[in-house]
């Protein structure tokens, strides 16, 4: 049983976009060197993003 499987499956393509747009955004040439040099701002980028979803989701209700 793999350890990678994606609860969503068709999360990998959105994942994979978010990689390159981040790896452009900190002049790196490859999405996969991100994750040894840069997995903390990757992770606040991310935890940003969902707080701000919550918060629309909360204050559109």
């Amino acid at each position: 049983m793999t350890k990678n499987r994606l609860v969503v499956p068709e999360a990998r393509k959105a994942l994979e976009q978010y990689k390159t747009e981040l790896a452009k955004e900190f002049g790196v040439n490859d999405p996969k060197s991100l994750a040894s040099s840069h997995t903390g701002y990757i992770v606040r980028d991310l935890v940003k993003m969902g707080e701000k979803q919550l918060l629309d989701k909360y204050n559109n209700n």
